[in-house]
């Protein structure tokens, strides 16, 4: 197997230094290159072939949107190790939410950041135990359904695909077309939706499935898959599916 092509992207030229020298001894590992940015580490990844970048994250210090901007393109290229001084947990909740899998401090032991970017490589995760709490709880939170797609999780699988076509700006007789259903069916499938997500209008329902991710341009099939246990709905739009 060939060994896998390491890029490291730090400002401090000694720490790049002392990195690479520990890596090139490793028969798993080459060093592409050393860069003091972020825009010379662009270009390499443009033109050569990288598997793993080790990223100083103070590279990235202008500010926190542009930071999780610049990592999702980049981790959606290749894995992503984090080597840094700091421990902010907000930094490295935004760097998680971007798709990093590693945050490692620089004063970690040569041996250990070697591990972990071999466990990179080979789709584990690691970071700090005092950031690790934070990113978890976080995690967590972000996972739990809001109180809009607790609501239409009631819903059954016909009312999903109504709502769908009422979100999609569809009235009661387009939607019984669409459905193959009868007006009266659809105004009871209306009624009893509205009564489940506790809103007094279509208006209102629409604007509750908005909050919940559903966006006009689903179709009622696609809507109708998302009608699996209670208590579970999906934090994306439907037509992304």
């Amino acid at each position: 197997m060939r060994p896998s092509r390491l890029l490291i992207a730090d400002s401090q030229r000694a720490f790049s230094d002392v990195i690479a020298a520990a890596i090139r001894v490793e028969n798993d590992f080459t060093v592409v290159d050393t860069v003091p940015s972020t825009e010379m580490a662009s270009r390499i990844l443009d033109l050569r072939q990288v598997d793993v970048l080790l990223l100083d994250v103070e590279l990235l210090m202008a500010d926190t949107a542009e930071l999780v901007r610049w990592l999702r393109r980049l981790c959606e290229r290749l894995p992503t190790v984090i080597v840094t001084d700091m421990e902010d947990p907000s930094l490295a909740i935004a760097a998680v939410r971007a798709g990093v899998r590693s945050w490692v401090p620089k004063r970690l032991d040569l041996h250990h950041l070697i591990s972990v970017v071999r466990g990179i490589r080979d789709g584990e995760s690691w970071f700090p135990p005092p950031l690790l709490g934070a990113v978890l709880t976080e995690l967590a939170r972000s996972a739990q359904p809001s109180p809009a797609q607790r609501k239409l999780a009631t819903l059954t699988r016909r009312e999903r695909q109504i709502l769908q076509c009422m979100v999609n700006g569809l009235d009661r007789g387009a939607i019984a077309a669409q459905l193959f259903l009868s007006s009266n069916t659809v105004r009871t499938h209306v009624q009893n939706l509205l009564g489940k997500l506790e809103v007094h209008s279509g208006l209102e329902a629409v604007a509750l499935a908005a909050r919940a991710g559903i966006v006009p341009g689903g179709t009622p099939g696609e809507a109708a898959a998302f009608a699996g246990a209670a208590g579970t709905w999906p934090a994306t739009n439907l037509n992304q599916h």
